[in-house]
């Protein structure tokens, strides 16, 4: 079992599974080790209160997915719970907690990420190859998903618009921010946001009777868990500019910013021009709506100015498309790069922006759909890492559980880039197997214990368990017998335990 209080001795759980060494150092215990999750979270004031330390508790969270629990209580019911001493009174006080800076947390883990991505570039690629994926161009990525909820006395609920199935359901709206360096999508910020909506009566999409009924707690002002709250009722383009600001604090520095329509504001594009002194650009996509543009002396629309264009229209072949780009002035923005694109004769016309006029039709395209890495990574943290699942009434337990889930992704996202960029769900199975593999050979070891020390009882055995076990394992035959035993049952019981 995972002991208590040395968070970096997985030994009493590998050792189980020592039959190959090489699976020793393919374990997600050793992927998680490297990031060392109790110094993170020293730095992230999330401190010790009683027993146990922040960094183990967090390491048992980590795991859960790969137990198929997305619950503190459905643990302690499973027949997991002996993994580790604690309570889940000791893991409710850690989630709970407004204190903890759970934001500052997730970015020193992605931090580490690429420290360690980087060793292992160093490592594993020749020079030239090196440097020519140091030469790729990075983004941030900026967009939201939907988080479903259950519950309507969680602390600060409501109805918000899910644009999948074109209704409002019950849960919050997650802004994420996620940064590409060539090769991986992390994640490195993100808050959560309700929606008041239009009718006054029913404000969050909620019955009043059912707004006092939601839970609340006393937080003072100067606290992480208060400021996070704070955001919930925040504009989400001011809010989405306060973490590329807090990001580049943290020397995530990108050469693009890349979101959809809905942020292309001529604010937003101002302000992202305006960091690092215009060294960061701008890619967005845009509607085609009244906004004026500058070109060749008169103002046109959107549309307007793709008919004016419309016999410079050209053909990529590379992404089978015809387009017709200007480079037009955007008041307010200055000189940018407009790319009409239609991928099919009777297809509808649509707006690339970018601040970047050196940029052709090709590699814009190709910058834009960079974006859809974090479509993916949306759908692997739901289908795999629980993210949205909890069902805590506290704010602040929300916030936790969602940075559990990220920082799992952003470590299962390190395996993948070592590993020849295995698919993430393979990843998540194979390291579920195993781990599940590892719990019931110790159970069985500890029914083997059980029934040796029985049977000296019940035959009244003069002898030592631990002598009559020595002995039985330098018994060659009795080795090879154990050994299938553990090999056999942990395939055919797999299945039941998940």
């Amino acid at each position: 079992m995972i002991s208590h209080p040395n968070l970096n001795n997985f030994d009493e759980i590998t050792q189980t599974v020592k039959d190959k060494e090489d699976r020793l150092s393919d374990t997600l215990f050793d992927m998680i080790r490297p990031f060392t999750m109790g110094t993170l979270a020293a730095r992230s004031s999330i401190v010790k209160e009683k027993g146990f330390r922040p960094g183990y508790l967090i390491t048992l969270l980590l795991l859960f997915p790969f137990f198929n629990l997305s619950a503190v209580r459905s643990f302690f019911l499973s027949g997991f719970a002996h993994l580790s001493e604690a309570q889940k009174d000791t893991l409710f006080r850690l989630k709970n907690n407004h204190r903890y800076n759970w934001r500052r947390f997730l970015y020193l883990v992605s931090k580490r990420f690429t420290v360690l991505a980087e060793e292992n570039s160093k490592r594993s690629l020749p020079n030239s190859e090196a440097s020519s994926r140091s030469g790729q161009s990075t983004c941030m990525i900026l967009d939201d998903t939907v988080q479903h909820k259950r519950g309507k006395k969680i602390e600060g609920i409501g109805r918000v618009f899910d644009h999948v199935s074109k209704r409002y359901i019950l849960g919050f709206k997650t802004l994420m921010l996620a940064f590409w360096d060539g090769v991986n999508t992390i994640p490195l910020d993100f808050s959560l946001h309700s929606e008041r909506g239009k009718n006054k009566k029913r404000p969050f999409g909620l019955t009043l009777k059912e707004i006092k009924a939601r839970y609340s707690k006393e937080r003072s002002k100067e606290s992480h868990g208060y400021k996070r709250l704070s955001e919930m009722t925040q504009n989400k383009i001011t809010t989405g500019l306060a973490m590329i600001k807090r990001a580049l604090r943290y020397q995530f520095i990108p050469d693009y910013v890349l979101v959809d329509s809905w942020f292309s504001s001529k604010g937003f594009i101002k302000a992202i021009r305006s960091y690092r002194k215009g060294a960061i650009h701008f890619l967005g996509q845009l509607r085609m709506d009244k906004r004026k543009y500058a070109c060749e002396g008169k103002h046109f629309t959107a549309r307007e100015l793709k008919q004016h264009l419309k016999k410079k229209t050209r053909r990529s072949r590379w992404f089978n498309a015809r387009y017709i780009e200007a480079q037009v002035q955007y008041q307010g923005v200055g000189e940018v790069k407009l790319f009409f694109s239609r991928f099919s004769k009777q297809g509808a016309w649509h707006l690339l922006l970018t601040t970047d006029t050196n940029l052709t039709y090709n590699e814009a395209l190709r910058l834009y759909n960079t974006r859809w890495t974090i479509e993916v990574m949306f759908k692997e943290l739901k289908q795999h890492l629980n993210f949205g699942r909890c069902q805590s009434n506290d704010f602040d337990a929300q916030i936790a559980d969602t940075t559990i889930s990220l920082v799992t992704h952003t470590i299962l996202s390190l395996y993948k880039r070592i590993h020849d960029y295995i698919p993430l769900g393979q990843i998540f199975r194979k390291f579920r197997e195993m781990l599940l593999q590892t719990t019931l050979a110790q159970r069985l070891w500890n029914l083997f214990l059980f029934v040796v020390t029985s049977l000296i009882q019940i035959l009244d055995l003069r002898k030592d368990i631990d002598e009559l076990i020595q002995r039985i394992f330098h018994s060659n035959k009795a080795k090879i017998m154990f050994e299938n035993l553990i090999g056999k049952s942990t395939q055919e019981q797999l299945c039941t335990i998940t």
